[in-house]
Formats: C-alpha cells, structure tokens, sequence
C-alpha cells in the first residue's frame, strides 16, 4: 500500500539527533561561553554581565563584598579568563560547579582558584534556624539544601534544621514558597546560623493544564474544568468509577459494578450518532487509558470541553480532551508516603424474585387451573423433599451479602537541584460477590487485582536544559467461573425456585438439557474458570531546552517521545459437568433421574491474545513573554503517532497495518493589562483513515475575554466582586475516528457471490461481487463550537464559573438509508451526510472560607446538556411526529397508555388496537394518529433517553484542629427507561423454568378484585398487547445518591514527631452509601440491567503515613 505518512524509522533518528543536539548545544555553550566586559570596573557588574551574557548563576557568602575594584582584559574572553583576571590579588577565589560559581574568601594557603584546588573539609555538619525576617517566626516547612547534591532536609516545627554537607565548598540553599531563596556558602557558617528569609516580591500565579502546555489562570478564556486530586480518591477500582458529578461538563454512568469495571462517560453530553462518542485521554500528553493510572499518581486532572481548548488536538478533539499529569518530586529529603485501606462491599440494592409458594400460586392463577395442587405448594413451603419439590432462594443462595476490597499504596519522592524523583507503587484487590464451591480444587470466583508501579525523574541536565523520564506499568489480573458471569446473573434472576435443587441429595447435578436453560449453581461453581491478564507499560521521555539566555527570553523547546505496549490474554479451562433431571421417586425411596447433559469431568483449555504498541513524536517552541502590560505567548508543534494491534483472532489482514496520524499545531495568546484577552488555536492533521485527497484538515478557533474587574472603574465593587470575566470562543474540531467498520473506506470491497455452473462438466463456481463501493470523498467528522461564559468571584471566597455552549456537527459517518431496495445494491454505502446539535449549560461553584479554626469548602456543579439529530439519511415517516430528524439520538419511540382496560365493554368501545387479543387487565392506549386503530403508526416520542441530559453534584468538607469531614452527593435527572422484560411480566418468558418475576408484582397485578393495580393481569406464554414499548413501562430513571462520605483524623505533630512521622491520618470512608429515587426495583444507574451486576456500596477504613 502507498505510504503517504512518515515512517517511524527515521523518527527514531530525529528524535536521537536532536536530543543529541540540545544536550551538545548546552554543553558547548557552557564551556566556550566568551563575554566581552569591557568597561566593567567593579566585581558585582562582572557579575552581572556574566549571568546576562551566559547560564552561570553566582553565589557567595553574606559577608563578601561584591563592589570591589576591577580589571578586565577588553575584548570578548572566557569565563575563567575573566574572573582569574578579575580577582587576582582581590583575597577572593571561585569555583566553578557545573552552572554555578561560588565565590569564596581565599585562605592563607590558596593561591589562585586558577592553579590551586581548596581542599574541602570532610562532612561538616550544618545547624540553623530559619525564620521570617519581618516577623521572627519559624518558616515550618522550608526546603534546606545542599546545591547540585540530594542532601536535603525540611524546617521542623520550631524552624530548627541540621544537615551534612559533603565538603565545606558546597553552597547552601533555603527556599520556600512566598519568601525569595537564599543561598549561603558552606565555609562562611562557623556556628548554629539563624537565616531570615524575606517575602517575596514575585507573585507566583496559579496555572492551568491547557492543550500541549500551561497558562497562566488569569489569562484562560477557554472551557476548562479541573478538579481536586482528593476528591477523586475512592476505594473503588478504577479512576472514572469516582468522576459522576465532579466536574461540570461530564456526564457519566455505571451499568456495572463487577470488580474491576468502571464508568463510561462523555463529555457535555453526546454530540454524535457516529462510531465514536467518548473523549481523548492524555495522561502526561499521550492518548492512555484513565484507568490504568493510580489515582495517588496524579498531579493535575483537567478537561478541555470548547473549540479554544481542543481545536488545537484536530481530529481527535471533537468529543472533549481529558488532561491528566502524574507527580514529580520535590527538592529536599526522601519523603516516604504509605496509606494502607480496607473495607467491605455490598450491593447498592438487588432485586427480590418470587419465592417458590408465590410462584406457584400466581402461576396457578394465570394458568386457570391447578398446575401445582395444594400438597405441592405444602411440600414447597414445608421443604420436606427439596430434591422434587425445591423451593430455592438463587439470588441469596448463590451471591454473599458481603465482600471486600484492599488497596495499598506506598511513593518516595525527593531530590535535589540536579535530579528530583518521585517513585511509587501500588496493589488494589477487589473480591466479587459470587459464592464459591470450596470442594473444588479450583477457584470459581471472581476478583480483580491490579499492580502499578510508576518512576518518573527530573533531572537538570544544564542549567537550561531538563530531561524528564516517567516510566508507568500496570499489571492486570481478573478472575471468573467458567459460565459467562452475565448468564450468571440472569440466570439466578429468572430461574424459577422450584425448577430444581442446586443439586440432588446424592450429590449429582440438576439442570435441563443444553438447549433447555441453565442451572445458575452450575454455571457458576462446576464449569471451570477463566484468568484474564492485561499488561500495560508506558514510557515517555521529555526533553525541554530554555533558550532565554541565548536567543531571546521566554523562547523555550520541548520534544516529547513515548513508546507504549499493552497485551491482553484470555486463559479459560472450562468444562460442561454432566446434569440430570429428576421425575421422583422409585419404590426404594431413591430418585428416578433422566441424564439430560451427558458432559466431563476433565477441563478443557482454549486461549486467546491481543496487543497494541504505541509510538508517539512530539516536537514543539513555545514563547510566553510580558512586555510592560503586554503579555503575548505562541506555541509551534508537531506531533506523529502510530498505533499497532495484534489480535489472535482477527482474520482481516487491512487491520493488522499500523494505524497513523500527523500534523501540526499553533497557538497565539495575548492579553493587555489582564483585562483583555485574544488567543487563536489551530490544528492541521492527516489521517490514514481517508482517501488520498481528503487526509488532511484545517480546525482552526479564535477565543476573546474581557476581565471587567481588573478596570479602574471596578474598583469600588472589587470588595464584593472580586473576579468578573467575560469570554467567547468560536471554532472547529474535528474527529477521525467514524466507524464503518472498514479500515480503508475509500477503497471497494470484494465479496463471494452467486454459485454458477460451468464448462462441459457443469462444474460449479462461487462468483464474486462487488460488496461496499468506494468513497473516495470520505472525511472526517467536523464539529462547530460556540461557547460563552463568565468567570466570577465573591469576596474572595465564593467562585462560580458558567458556560453556555453551542455545537453543530457534520459529516458524520452512516450507512445510507435513502437509497431504495430497487437499486439493487448489496449492501448500502456509508457517507458523511448525518448532522446533529448540541446545547446546554455547565456551571461550578467552588467557596472557601476559614472561620477561626474551623476550614470549611464547598462545591457543586451542574451539567445540561440536549441533543437534536438534524439529519440521518433517513426518508420521511408516515407521520411527522414519528420522524427520528429532530428527535434526540437514543430518544425513545413508543404508544401513550391510558391504564388498563377494567371490562370488554370498554375494549368494545374502544380503537381496536392490533396487537394481538386483549382482554380486561390489559394496557389500553391511546390512537395518536385517530385512524379508529391503535397500530405502530401511534409511536411517538415518549420521555427522555436512557442517558441522562441533566448530571450535577455538591458537597462540602469542614476541617477543625485534626479532624475533617467530607461528603459529597451526586445525581442525574431528565432521563427515562423501559422495564417491560420478563421481569415484569409474568410467565412471557419462552422456558417455563425460567420465568421468575419480581416479588413486587405479588399481589399488584389486576384482577376483578384488584382493578387498581400496579401491573397487567397474568398470562401465560407472550402478550404482544402488555409487551409494546410505551408510557406504561417507562420509568423515571433520575435519583441523588450520597456518592462519598468521610471522616478522618489527622494525630498531632507533638506526638507523631516522637515516632519520627511527619504526619499520620486514620480515617473511616464510604462509596454510594444512600440512594434516593423514585425507581426502586434495582439500582437505577444500572437502567434496563436488571440481570446485570450490581453496583456496589462501600464501607472502609484506612491510614495514610508520612515520614
């Protein structure tokens, strides 16, 4: 196939090269730096031409005089040329330490630091107080250093510090935030030194994650969402099972909560009918998995929702872009951090089916007749012969009340100038509620369990140049019964108590033939078991030059490399164990029994793989710089990405090709004064997913705010309003990912066709056809985004951010549906000609307030979010309300119910409806169309879709002394789901043995004494009439649940500083604790999965040290 896309062979040479070329470039620059200071008469300005003209810092001690006479050579020199000249015979010499020159007080022993090398003290030992220089305080918490080593340590809580310096011509550095560092040379501390730290002068300004970078807080004009890494902690398995309800903007849903399971979410709701709905996750900048990431890793987590947050990623921006970047270390001594917590899980809610002697007696009203006699009911409900007459609980039989999950976590992080380190690692197990056999010599339950391990170090290779390395694994590992874990569960709903035993008195297994149903005990203890196993490791490496001090200042270049593997495997020895029925009883009193699974005992073994390497290029010059009240910035990038996958049993050769993508990408920003702001994004990328001609596209987005508080005339209301900034954004993003289920779609397709005979023997031949035709004109989708918001803030404490968004997207990708069955087409071709909109409101609320000792937050955010479709090839219904164009994607169509019919005169006087008999105790509905009939032709739009347009959540935490307390709610609205299943209406089912229903419908179902009834009389086999989809089934599928709760206790420095911690925090937590909705027959986030897996709550205790 014709390559029209770089390979990543001679990427590999560039990215060595220009590494290569930074590292030598720093390094050349260092040591053939000339400066010419002529002119230059006093030390301290050849310190300061030195600095300007080069990447050498100085430091000296407090009592050596920087304004001593000078004289230079003229002309340009170098470095050591200069200051050997500078301070001969000055009783001062210098060493030189990578970028850093001390200047120290020559001893009577030293001749020039030319020619003579100090000979440096062993080890001295270092004490001293920091303090505030206005106040005296103690600055508990300062970072003291030794420079270019990791010998580092922190203020304790009297502002005391000790620490041994290598050799006494080291230089020691304090910093901490708020106050200017201070450095001091290691010979000139003769005694217990006291350091007075001044506050800084510079304000240091909060900055936000934005597409390839950061900006400053107060210059962001784009939609972007962030949230506490603390709020996101929760015993749960995976990072987007906790993110319902954080962060305005997304909206989220769990339908299951099998170990190891987490949510699926979108952001600002679903824009798209088309293949792909979800976001671009970067994690350190690279498209990964959220939830293979350690919530304890993460530094930073952002999404980026407008056009002048996303247009910049191109195709891959459409659906929003989530930011995730992990820790780094801090300067100072190796802190160590473990946390250790445990707890138990439950179910949120499990539905409850009818016992046996319910069953029975419904079954036998439905029927008309006595199907089970009066004995047999007795014999149920008495459990004297459970082998023929069982009367089995499976849910409760088969599923513990109670389970447990444990996760471990423990990080080093420290460093110094030269390399800072942060290393962690960290385990979490989560046991499933399934019973075991334990007569097995095999484990049949299910359990998740998951390892991380993460490295990432900075080092500081030159003064401006740093080279980062982030290195993450996660190993992955999933137990399971050999039966499929979803029959499991609906299986156990639907089989009736007295089908059969779990098994036979005499130890042999009951069930029905194959074809007939499953016993749920022996799908989920006797049919073997299933490991599977995910290994993922990634790898980037960073490597980012300042070229302030050599071209202009501000200018800087980074150039980003990862390789990521991943490999699944599927491990599963299963067998089918052979089952009988039993009829009764001989004359001996032992059971007559039918084999109906002839089965083995031995397991058999099959096995499956797959895998996916990533390689990712990144290259990009950035330049933010403030000129008086100007501040301009740009960005310049490019970015390569190829993605190879592997899968044993995939059969089309096109999928095996490696999957690539280019392009570039721009940014300009400038803001006057912080009161007005323009910034401009671009994105050009190219996809293989398209013809030749159509590979590349332009998603530009242009963004204006205005920060009305920061006007003079403001003032006056700044008391009150502190922050009020307006801001808009326009633009277009793009998404390369349509679906259609062909890798090439500008290419036709060949298939096997018609059989024909040919040649004198009448040999037959399979033809082949033309399958999918070619579209050459195929592209990508294009998404249109308008977004307006304001920025506000209240008395310094109260934040609220709110963002009116509008999109329109086109080109999205379908199979036609307009063409006629006359054209004769085999199968119909897919085109970019659908369209649908999106609007709706995010808002976030965020107050802080510290009342004497008390530290009280709170927060709460909002999402709306409806969408229309405005095209879907789709021709016109019969009648206009029945049209899907103009309907939300996902909308449900079905009749409007007028309650049930109570006797055949209403029936008689009533529009026939076509959906088979109906009798007294059936749904009647309502002729929409008022043609006489109740048809198909009466399904309308009814209630919302199955994916909520309204999400939000609030909470709050107040801290007082060592305590804390947090909770936080989360909750959906404006979303609606049918419950019409076998479920619900009793004895539809196909198999009699499995048609358990709800224990709800007991005695709610309509009969002549029960006209005001919950649900439809009883039948037995289908009712089409009760069966339609319609206003009767449908449910309101919103509710509020107390989603986190906790409370902890932080111990006292006095008493952990005995034990040499540095702090110690026990606490008590829950996940899902409450559920509040008017839906009450299983966990309503779950919607039509009532056979699925429940959602979990979760009580746990844990700890976290410090030391």
């Amino acid at each position: 196939m014709k390559r029209n896309l770089l390979d990543f062979g001679p990427m590999r040479i560039v990215v060595i090269g220009l590494m290569l070329c930074f590292s030598v470039l720093s390094a050349s620059a260092q040591s053939s730096a000339r400066i010419d200071a002529s002119g230059v008469t006093t030390l301290k300005q050849l310190i300061q031409k030195v600095e300007a003209g080069s990447s050498y810092r100085f430091s000296w001690s407090n009592n050596l005089p920087n304004d001593i006479s000078i004289s230079v050579p003229s002309g340009p020199q170098t470095v050591e040329a200069l200051l050997s000249a500078a301070l001969a015979n000055k009783g001062v010499t210098y060493v030189i330490k990578q970028n850093d020159i001390v200047l120290l007080p020559q001893q009577k022993s030293t001749t020039t630091a030319a020619t003579t090398t100090a000979k440096p003290a062993k080890e001295p030992t270092i004490t001293g107080t920091v303090v505030d220089a206005e106040t005296g305080a103690p600055v508990i918490g300062a970072s003291v250093w030794i420079k270019n080593t990791t010998v580092g340590t922190t203020v304790d809580m009297n502002g005391n510090f000790t620490i041994k310096s290598p050799n006494n011509l080291a230089v020691l550095a304090v910093s901490f935030i708020g106050y200017e560092d201070y450095e001091v040379a290691v010979n000139t501390i003769t005694s217990h030194t006291t350091i007075k730290l001044k506050t800084s002068t510079t304000v240091v300004e909060d900055v936000v994650i934005v597409g390839y970078g950061t900006q400053k807080k107060a210059s962001v004009i784009g939609a972007i969402s962030s949230v506490a890494i603390d709020d996101l902690r929760a015993p749960v398995a995976k990072l987007s099972g906790n993110i319902a309800g954080q962060l305005a903007g997304v909206v989220s849903v769990q339908r299951s909560g099998e170990p190891g399971a987490g949510s699926t979410f979108w952001i600002r709701g679903i824009s798209t009918f088309g293949d792909t709905k979800t976001p671009l996750i970067l994690v350190d900048g690279v498209e990964r998995d959220m939830d293979l990431v350690n919530v304890d890793d993460i530094k930073e987590m952002s999404i980026l929702k407008d056009a002048s947050a996303t247009a910049i990623y191109g195709v891959r921006g459409a659906n929003g872009v989530v930011m995730i970047t992990t820790r780094s270390g801090d300067v100072g001594k190796p802190k160590v951090s473990l946390s250790i917590e445990g707890g138990l899980i439950q179910p949120t809610k499990v539905p409850q089916m009818l016992n046996g002697t319910q069953y029975a007696e419904m079954y036998n009203e439905a029927s008309g007749s006595m199907i089970y006699s009066p004995e047999a009911i007795d014999k149920i409900a008495t459990g004297v012969d459970p082998d023929l007459f069982p009367n089995v609980d499976w849910i409760n039989t088969l599923y513990k009340d109670l389970s447990w999950n444990e996760k471990v976590n423990v990080s080093v992080s420290g460093g110094g100038d030269i390399a800072k380190y942060y290393i962690s690692g960290a385990f979490y197990n989560e046991d499933g509620l399934f019973q075991v056999d334990n007569m097995k010599n095999y484990d049949t339950s299910v359990y998740y369990r998951r390892y991380n391990f993460r490295s990432n170090v900075d080092v500081q290779v030159f003064k401006h140049t740093k080279l980062n390395f982030n290195l993450g694994t996660s190993f992955e590992r999933k137990n399971e019964p050999g039966g499929d874990t979803g029959s499991i569960w609906s299986y156990a709903l639907n089989t009736i108590p007295v089908a059969y035993p779990l098994f036979y008195s005499d130890g042999t297994l009951s069930g029905p033939a194959d074809n007939d149903g499953a016993n749920p005990y022996v799908l989920l203890t006797q049919k073997g078991y299933k490991e599977r196993f995910w290994n993922t490791a990634t790898s980037t490496v960073n490597l980012n030059q300042d070229f302030g001090s050599w071209i202009t200042p501000g200018l800087t270049a980074n150039l980003k490399f990862a390789f990521d593997a991943m490999n699944a495997q599927v491990v599963a020895r299963t067998k089918t164990p052979p089952q009988f029925m039993a009829s009764g009883r001989d004359e001996e009193g032992n059971l007559i029994k039918t084999p109906t699974v002839v089965g083995q005992e031995s397991l058999s073994l099959s096995k499956s793989s797959n895998s996916r390497r990533t390689v990712y290029l990144e290259a990009s010059i950035n330049y933010a710089r403030t000129f008086g009240r100007h501040s301009v910035g740009a960005l310049f990038l490019y970015q390569h990405s190829q993605k190879n996958y592997v899968n044993s049993s995939e059969t089309d050769p096109d999928k095996f090709l490696p999957y690539r993508n280019q392009g570039i990408a721009g940014r300009v920003t400038y803001d006057y004064a912080n009161r007005y702001f323009v910034e401009a994004n671009f994105g050009y990328n190219g996809s293989e997913n398209f013809s030749p001609g159509n590979r590349f596209g332009f998603f530009p987005s242009v963004a204006v705010g205005w920060a009305i508080s920061n006007e003079e005339f403001f003032e006056k209301a700044k008391d009150v309003i502190d922050l009020l900034k307006f801001k808009a954004s326009y633009g277009l993003v793009g998404n390369d990912q349509i679906g259609g289920g062909r890798r090439f779609i500008y290419l036709e397709t060949i298939e096997s066709g018609y059989d024909y005979y040919f040649g004198s023997s009448n040999t037959k031949y399979t033809g082949i056809r033309l399958g999918d035709y070619p579209n050459p004109n195929v592209g990508w989708e294009t998404v249109r985004k308008l977004n307006v918001g304001v920025d506000m803030s209240f008395f310094g404490k109260a934040k609220v951010q709110v963002d009116y968004f509008d999109e329109d997207r086109s080109g999205i990708f379908l199979q036609s549906s307009s063409i006629p069955e006359i054209a004769g087409l085999v199968n119909k071709p897919w085109i970019n000609v659908g369209k649908m909109h999106n609007r709706g409101i995010d808002a976030s609320l965020d107050y802080h307030q510290k009342i004497g000792q008390v530290d009280l937050t709170a927060r709460a955010n909002f999402t709306y979010a409806h969408n229309t479709i405005l095209d879907n090839d789709q021709p016109e219904w019969e009648y206009a309300y029945q049209n899907r164009i103009g309907q939300s994607n996902w909308q449900t169509f079905g009749l409007v119910a007028d309650g049930l019919f109570q006797s055949q005169e209403e029936i008689d006087a009533w529009p026939t409806q076509k959906f088979g008999e109906v009798k007294p105790g059936d749904i009647r509905y309502i002729d929409i169309n008022g043609d006489g009939v109740v048809d198909d032709y009466d399904k309308k739009p009814i209630g919302f879709p199955d994916v909520p347009e309204i999400s939000y959540g609030f909470g709050a935490s107040v801290r007082w002394k060592g305590f804390d307390v947090s909770i936080f709610f989360q909750g959906i609205d404006n979303v609606n789901f049918f419950i019409n299943n076998s479920y619900t209406q009793p004895f539809i089912a196909n198999k009699t043995r499995h048609s358990n229903v709800f224990a709800d419908l007991y005695g709610n179902y309509w009969t002549e004494d029960n006209r005001d009834a919950k649900y439809p009389r009883l039948t037995i086999g289908s009712n089409t009439n009760n069966n339609q989809a319609s206003t009767f089934w449908m449910v309101d599928g919103r509710y509020i649940r107390l989603k986190n709760a906790e409370i902890g206790y932080t111990l006292p420095k006095r008493i952990t500083n005995r034990a040499h911690i540095d702090r110690l925090r026990i606490y008590v937590s829950g996940v899902n604790l409450l559920t509040f909705s008017p839906f009450k027959l299983w966990d309503p986030d779950l919607q039509t999965g009532a056979a699925g897996y429940p959602n979990n709550r979760v009580y746990n205790i844990g700890a976290t040290l410090v030391f």
